[in-house]
């Protein structure tokens, strides 16, 4: 059974009236917070830093109601509502799953915003089949691996090698040279420790890599075809014959990083197994999220990078920031964006997957105020009173217009709301084309009006 939501659904939600349905779903949201917390299942960074900590579960529920059952108070209406992610989780046989809620473009923006190029047709795949299961869940095999490899070592461990050579090394193994070497004089039975890739992480990730390039999603994990070589020039081998290997492996402080990996590859191989046992050809069973807000971020600053005149130097201080509001290194201050001319920051970008369309304080969907202390807090730590630097935020819906406003005390800050519709292009790259050629423009007629 499956509850189908959409991401950021935090107002209207799904509502479901059965006792049985609810009470299943209730406690697979319940298992799905138990195990995000304990960190048996990990919400994926798909950038190359560290993660930002964000604690906002991908879906909970809100009981609407309660009826009387054979003596029992049990739910007779609960809600159930999504954040800004993408997933499913499954557990005792319910699954929830949550798809992006803009369709197709979804494909595209995430393509853009991590140099991904999907086979053709990877786009009018719909978030329920299982190829595109196998798409997502590659793309976050290929982060953990990225992150194991920059912020780990490359796993290797000491094999014990016994044999009959010309030359000593370790120490004898006096029967077995004597019983071998007895007429030969010139040679040693030893035995000796020797450094070697061919280890349970190194076999896994090869036998992986194997599974996910024959299951369509080479274009996603190709990058790692050089890897592949390396290890298999190194003598590892592609041929984990029994899953339950991986929960054999034994971390160091150098292997740690892998962990994550490990396990997803789990997950991977005990489903292809099922897959080739059942021909179901089902992918219910695997479990991840991906955080839409931070493909959102990353998207808009590729497209910046991009766009913006060769004037302007776009990047984001979230690779390493050393900025800090309060003195003794307190407070780091990390914006989404910042647009630099000259060496001097001129606009910074909060990148907001949010509904904002407007600033006005009677509106559901009005810029929140802790968003607005954070913005002017950038604002005036970037800027001074002699030059002037406008803070704009951009969320993917309409809005009415450019929406921009200067400080009542200092008439060289200004904020603003410019947003890039995405909302409108209804599953329509062209369309979503035009709307970045319009975000852009927009975005280079403010930033001429600062310097």
């Amino acid at each position: 059974m499956s509850l189908i939501l959409h991401d950021s659904d935090i107002t209207t939600g799904q509502c479901l009236g059965y006792y049985d349905q609810s009470a299943g779903y209730m406690s697979a949201v319940d298992e799905l917070h138990k195990q995000i917390q304990n960190g048996s299942l990990e919400v994926v960074c798909l950038q190359s830093y560290n993660p930002k900590i964000n604690l906002e579960h991908p879906v909970w529920y809100e009981v609407k109601s309660y009826d009387e059952k054979r003596g029992y108070q049990v739910v007779d209406n609960c809600q159930f509502y999504s954040s800004h992610y993408i997933g499913r989780f499954t557990y005792n046989g319910y699954s929830i799953i949550i798809n992006p809620r803009f369709g197709r473009v979804f494909s595209y923006l995430i393509s853009y915003a991590t140099n991904l190029y999907l086979p053709l047709g990877s786009s009018e795949l719909s978030y329920n089949t299982k190829s595109n299961a196998y798409w997502l869940i590659a793309l976050l095999w290929k982060a953990l691996l990225n992150r194991a490899l920059t912020t780990g070592q490359i796993p290797k461990q000491y094999k014990v090698i016994r044999k009959n050579q010309k030359h000593f090394r370790g120490h004898l193994c006096i029967s077995k040279h004597i019983h071998t070497n007895l007429t030969d004089a010139t040679r040693f039975y030893c035995e000796y420790k020797k450094l070697s890739m061919d280890n349970l992480i190194n076999r896994t990730i090869r036998t992986v890599y194997s599974k996910l390039k024959i299951k369509g999603v080479s274009t996603i994990v190709g990058e790692f075809e050089a890897y592949d070589k390396f290890l298999e020039s190194m003598g590892v081998m592609a041929n984990l014959n029994d899953v339950q290997e991986i929960g054999n492996v034994r971390y160091t402080r150098l292997t740690e990083p892998y962990k994550p990996v490990m396990e997803l590859s789990k997950t991977i191989l005990s489903n292809v197994k099922a897959e080739s046992e059942s021909q179901n050809g089902k992918m219910s069973e695997v479990s991840y999220f991906i955080d839409i807000a931070e493909l959102w971020e990353m998207y808009l600053l590729k497209l910046l990078q991009n766009n913006l005149p060769s004037e302007y130097v776009v990047y984001s201080p979230n690779v390493n920031s050393n900025a800090h509001l309060l003195e003794g290194n307190m407070r780091e201050i990390r914006p989404d964006i910042m647009i630099e001319r000259d060496g001097r920051v001129v606009m910074i970008i909060d990148a907001k997957y949010k509904n904002y369309n407007q600033f006005g304080r009677t509106s559901q969907y009005g810029i929140q105020r802790e968003d607005l202390y954070q913005m002017t807090t950038y604002l005036y730590h970037y800027g001074n009173e002699n030059q002037p630097i406008m803070g704009i935020f951009t969320s993917p819906v309409a809005c009415a217009g450019n929406d921009i406003h200067t400080f009542s005390e200092n008439r060289n800050h200004r904020i603003g709301l410019v947003n890039l519709n995405i909302e409108s292009a209804e599953d329509d790259v062209e369309k979503l084309h035009e709307s970045e050629a319009e975000y852009i423009s927009k975005l280079i007629n403010l930033l001429r009006t600062i310097c």
